[in-house]
């Protein structure tokens, strides 16, 4: 819009070089080619204020040198303060066509110096507000880990709880049945039957607790997954139709905690929410993936449970977010006797 002559098309090759730079643009490290540029767009700039172009030649060479010098571990300052005056000195070359004269010097010599520094000074803010970036979506994944790791400290401090006891009482029947089978069978073999109903209730327990139906229910999972979710930094809604109660709760609790854990592990969710009905449960995360499900784990485990017991398990990915919806079957009434009935 501002050509006044054919060479001020140099300004739209030059502008060209920092442009494939912004493309390989990445949170830390030198994009490849970064001198290439930088060499390409100091001849640009060059050749455009020997041929009399305009002093805006010189922004393709001022956003390739800063995008690189604001990344210097150190000295920065000085060298930019270094890069400037060497804008500058490349701007003279406009005194081999041009008389000097106080109003080209400062348009070729003081203009580009100044926009350099201005460009290098909204590029360091730039970095520096990608730093904090970086930082803040660090702190996130390590709030992650560290939910998902309080759960698998719970989980264990569960299975602690089940088996520690109980393991260390048959120890003791046990020695007990071997010290007195010979003086005693029958206190012996009633020790050993002891033992066998112990084993066997621990099975059931621990079976109970790998399925989350010990002590799980929907309202306490749900607060449990608002505070491990909010705790990585995922905005939580939780909108209650209707209460979750009886045998049904402790599979659509399940399915609660899952879900939590794979948003935890497996998405870049900021917002999720969570809705409870009667007989069914639905989640709802953003930060999802593209293209096909991935394979199922856990969930696909759930899903097998609840297909058992008459329900089912839905998963769907669409525009960005995962929605994942548990129901489980309607218990039927109970049919009233009356008297005539009877």
């Amino acid at each position: 819009m501002t050509s006044t002559s054919w060479w001020d098309g140099i300004l739209a090759i030059g502008l060209l070089a920092p442009l494939l730079l912004l493309r390989q643009w990445a949170p830390d490290g030198f994009p490849n080619g970064s001198i290439l540029v930088v060499v390409l767009s100091a001849a640009s700039w060059a050749f455009s204020a020997a041929l009399g172009g305009s002093p805006l030649g010189v922004f393709a060479l001022s956003l390739a040198g800063a995008m690189i010098l604001t990344r210097l571990p150190r000295h920065r300052f000085i060298a930019i303060l270094g890069f400037c005056a060497a804008s500058a000195a490349l701007g003279a070359m406009v005194f081999i066509t041009r008389p000097f004269t106080l109003l080209t010097a400062a348009n070729y010599l003081l203009i580009p110096a100044g926009t350099t520094l201005f460009i290098c000074i909204v590029m360091a803010l730039v970095e520096r507000y990608s730093d904090i970036l970086l930082a803040l979506e660090r702190a996130k994944q390590t709030e992650a880990e560290l939910a998902v790791a309080r759960e698998r400290i719970r989980f264990a401090s569960d299975l602690h709880d089940i088996q520690g006891h109980t393991l260390h009482v048959i120890k003791l029947k046990t020695a007990l049945a071997k010290q007195i089978t010979d003086s005693d069978p029958v206190a012996a073999k009633r020790e050993l039957d002891e033992v066998q109903r112990l084993i066997a209730d621990t099975i059931a327990r621990t079976q109970d607790l790998v399925h989350a139906q010990r002590r799980l229910n929907v309202a306490s999972e749900a607060e449990n997954a608002k505070n491990l979710l909010e705790a990585a930094g995922i905005a939580v809604t939780i909108a209650t139709i209707n209460p979750v109660g009886g045998a049904e709760s402790a599979l659509l609790a399940q399915a609660l905690r899952e879900t939590t854990t794979n948003i935890l592990r497996h998405s870049n969710s900021t917002r999720t929410t969570i809705t409870i009905d009667t007989h069914r449960i639905e989640i709802v995360n953003d930060g999802a993936g593209t293209g096909p499900l991935p394979p199922l784990g856990g969930l696909g485990t759930l899903r097998r449970r609840l297909e058992e017991s008459g329900g089912t398990l839905d998963l769907a990915r669409e525009s960005g977010s995962f929605r994942t919806t548990a129901t489980v079957p309607v218990p039927a009434p109970v049919a009233s006797t009356s008297e005539y009935d009877r």
